[in-house]
C-alpha cells in the first residue's frame, strides 16, 4: 500500500491486488458473522501472515504520515 496523493478531506492510496483480497477478505469475516482467528483466516482465504502484517505496517505508517490518529496512538 502506498499513499499516492493526499488533500484536505481525500487520499488516495495504490494498492497490489493481494492487498485487495486480503482487504476483501477481512471484511467478508466481520461482516459475515464469522470473524475467524488468524490461523483459520490463514486457510480458508489462502494468505499468508506475513503478507497481513506487511499490509497492516503500511497503514500504520500512512496513519503516522498523515497524522490521523494522533501522536503515540499507535505506538503500541
Amino acid at each position: 500500500m502506498k499513499l499516492v496523493k493526499f488533500n484536505n478531506d481525500k487520499s488516495m492510496f495504490e494498492l497490489s491486488n493481494l492487498e485487495v483480497y486480503i482487504i476483501r477478505s477481512i471484511i467478508g469475516e466481520v461482516y459475515a458473522g464469522v470473524c475467524v482467528d488468524a490461523e483459520e483466516f490463514e486457510i480458508i482465504h489462502a494468505i499468508e501472515k506475513e503478507e497481513v502484517l506487511k499490509l497492516k505496517h503500511d497503514i500504520y505508517a500512512i496513519y503516522k504520515q498523515l497524522n490521523i490518529l494522533g501522536d503515540g496512538y499507535l505506538d503500541n
